[in-house]
C-alpha cells in the first residue's frame, strides 16, 4: 500500500517574523477554539480525498502549532486516527518556538503522541534573533531544547538560518559546534531567502538592510555541511542533516512526490497527479469549512512536462537524486540526450545505478541548475 502524509497547517502567531512568508494570522488567538472545530470537520470532509494509502506521517505546521492547548490537539489527533488510515509508527511531529512552550505542555503533547519535535533556534546570536523578528532568546533556546529531552521525544530537529546580515562565518562556525554538542536528531540549516511580500523583501529594495553576498552564502552552506558531515550527521538534502535513520518522513514525501493531504487555511495538498491548495486567509476557510465546503482556493492536473520539471525540482535537492526510472516524459536514453547540452554548461551531474544526482559542489548551483532543466 501506498505511503503518505498529512499536513496541518495552524496559522496563528504572536508576531511576524521578517522573512516569513507562509500563511500566519496574529492577535487573533480568540478565533483558536473555532478554528479547532472548523479543522476538525475538514478532516471529515477529506476523509476520501486519497484511497489505498496509509499514513505514515503527520506533520503540524504554521505558524505556531504550539499554539493549541492540549486538549484541542488531542481532539485533532483523535480525529484523524478516526478518519484515516494511519500506521501504528507513524511520525507524527509538531514546530513549537522557543519560549512559547513549557515543560508541561511538552510533557502532555508527547502523550497524546505528538513523537518529533521541530523547535525553530533559528540561530544563538540574541542580536541577529531581534533582527529576524523572533521573540525568544538564545537561554529560552537551550532550555525549550532541555525540557524537551526531559518529556520524553527521542526525534528532534532544530531549525536554523544563516547568511543573516552582519552573520559572521567564524559565529555561525561555534554555533554549529554548539548545536552538535547538544546532540539533536536532526538539523535543517537554511540559508536566509528574500521572499516577496515580507518585511526583509521591503527592507532590501529600499536598501535598509544589505544581502549578505553569494561567495559567503556558498562559504557557510560548506561550512555547514564540513562541520555537520564530522559530527556525524548525514547530509541528505540541500538544507537538511540526520542522524542514522533519522530523516524528515514527512519532508521525504514531497521530495519524493508521494501524496499528501493538506488541511488549513493556505495548505497544500497533491495526489500523484493533481494539485490543491487552500485559500490563504482564515475568514474564507471557516466560513466555508462551515457550509460543509473544502476551503480549496484552486486545483491543477499536472501534465506530463510538469511532472518532469517537479521531478527535477524536488529530486535533485535530494544528496542521493532520484531514480531514471521516475521520468515517464521521456525513455532513458532521451533524456540522456537531452541532458547533455546542460553537462557541457554544468559538469556536476553523476549519473550511477539507474540513478541521477547533483555531484557535492554541484549542490551549491542546484537552483540555477534546476531552472536551467526545466520543460517550458
Amino acid at each position: 500500500m501506498n505511503k503518505a502524509g498529512i499536513y496541518l497547517h495552524i496559522p496563528f502567531c504572536k508576531t511576524k517574523c521578517i522573512y516569513c512568508d507562509f500563511y500566519s494570522v496574529i492577535n487573533k488567538d480568540e478565533r483558536i477554539p473555532d478554528f479547532v472545530e472548523c479543522m476538525i470537520n475538514e478532516i471529515k470532509l477529506n476523509k476520501k480525498t486519497l484511497y489505498d494509502v496509509e499514513y505514515n506521517t503527520i506533520f503540524f505546521g504554521g505558524g505556531t502549532p504550539s499554539v493549541l492547548e492540549e486538549n484541542q490537539l488531542d481532539r485533532i489527533m483523535n480525529e484523524l486516527h478516526s478518519n484515516f488510515n494511519i500506521t501504528d509508527n507513524a511520525e507524527i511531529s509538531l514546530e513549537c518556538n522557543p519560549g512559547e512552550i513549557n515543560f508541561e505542555k511538552l510533557k502532555n503533547f508527547r502523550s497524546i503522541g505528538i513523537n518529533r519535535l521541530s523547535i525553530g533556534f533559528q540561530t544563538l546570536n540574541d542580536n541577529l534573533l531581534k533582527f529576524l523578528g523572533r521573540l525568544h532568546n538564545t537561554k529560552q533556546s537551550l532550555e525549550t531544547y532541555d525540557n524537551a529531552i526531559k518529556a520524553g521525544y527521542e526525534n528532534i530537529n532544530i531549525d536554523l538560518i544563516y547568511d543573516i546580515p552582519n552573520q559572521k562565518i567564524k559565529d555561525w562556525k561555534k554555533e554549529l559546534v554548539q548545536i552538535c554538542t547538544l546532540s539533536p536528531n536532526h538539523i535543517s540549516a537554511y540559508s536566509l531567502t528574500v521572499e516577496n511580500n515580507t518585511k526583509l523583501n521591503a527592507m532590501v529594495k529600499n536598501k535598509t538592510i544589505h544581502m549578505p553576498s553569494t561567495k559567503i552564502d556558498r562559504k557557510m552552506f560548506l561550512t555547514t555541511s564540513e562541520i555537520l558531515t564530522e559530527a556525524n550527521y548525514g547530509h541528505y538534502e540541500i538544507s537538511n542533516f540526520s542522524k542514522k535513520n533519522k530523516n524528515c518522513k514527512h519532508n521525504l514525501h514531497y521530495w519524493n512526490l508521494d501524496p499528501y493531504i493538506a488541511l488549513g487555511p493556505g495548505a497544500h495538498g497533491f495526489d500523484g497527479k493533481k494539485r490543491w491548495w487552500n485559500k490563504k486567509s482564515i475568514e474564507f476557510y471557516m466560513n466555508s469549512i462551515k457550509q460543509n465546503k473544502k476551503p480549496i482556493q484552486e486545483q491543477e492536473i499536472l501534465s506530463n512536462q510538469d511532472q518532469f520539471n517537479e521531478l527535477i525540482m524536488n529530486g535533485l535537492r535530494l544528496v542521493d537524486g532520484f531514480e531514471l526510472s521516475k521520468i515517464s516524459l521521456m525513455t532513458q536514453d532521451e533524456f540522456l540526450k537531452y541532458l547533455k547540452p546542460h553537462e557541457q554548461k554544468w559538469p556536476y551531474f553523476k549519473i550511477r545505478n539507474e540513478r541521477i544526482k547533483l555531484k557535492y559542489d554541484g549542490l551549491l548551483f542546484a537552483d540555477e541548475i534546476i531552472s536551467d532543466l526545466f520543460l517550458i
